[in-house]
């Protein structure tokens, strides 16, 4: 677990060097992770992910996004690959996810949240026949540069010889720190 972490916090200081963007810190019932993510255009973006579960699992993600505004609502779809490892069950893979999620702002401080990603049978490979991730949250602005997202969310492998491995279910809380 040490070489992934150590991983994600420097990845996590050099963000602002590499992309304009941010830093966050996920926490769940039974994981943690760090996200750093940045535009690379107006248009496009990308985020990188590492999540760790308390049964020795490890996620790791990349994905590449084109961003979107339709009035008030921003978003982004686009596609992650997505690796789990978990050294209890020996289940280890990964899958390529298509979707995306939604920003719509209610006021200054607090702003609605959901996303939903799906990684077919098709897209799997190793011990994954599948990946399906949902989430939906409320964001609460603490200063312009900062927020802590609120929510509940589900990320779920599914396994090649029949089973699930759901890394996240339940609800979650996010700092995030823009940069």
């Amino acid at each position: 677990m040490k070489l992934p972490l150590i991983a994600a916090f420097a990845l996590a200081a050099t963000a602002n060097s590499a992309l304009a963007g941010g830093v966050a810190f996920r926490f769940g019932d039974d994981s943690f992770g760090v996200s750093v993510a940045g535009d690379l255009s107006s248009e496009s973006s990308a985020q990188f992910d590492w999540l760790h579960h308390e049964d020795d699992a490890e996620l790791v993600s990349l994905g590449l996004y084109a961003n979107g505004r339709r009035g008030a609502l921003t978003g982004r779809v686009g596609a992650k690959a997505v690796t789990l490892t978990a050294d209890d069950s020996g289940f280890d893979g990964g899958a390529v996810a298509f979707g995306g999620d939604l920003s719509l702002p209610i006021n200054d401080v607090l702003r609605l949240r959901s996303g939903i990603y799906y990684g077919p049978e098709a897209t799997g490979f190793s011990d994954v026949d599948g990946y399906r991730e949902w989430s939906i949250s409320a964001e609460i602005s603490i200063f312009q540069n900062s927020a802590i997202q609120l929510g509940f969310g589900d990320i779920e492998f599914d396994a090649e010889k029949g089973g699930e491995f759901d890394f996240e279910d339940g609800p979650f809380v996010r700092l995030q720190l823009r940069l």
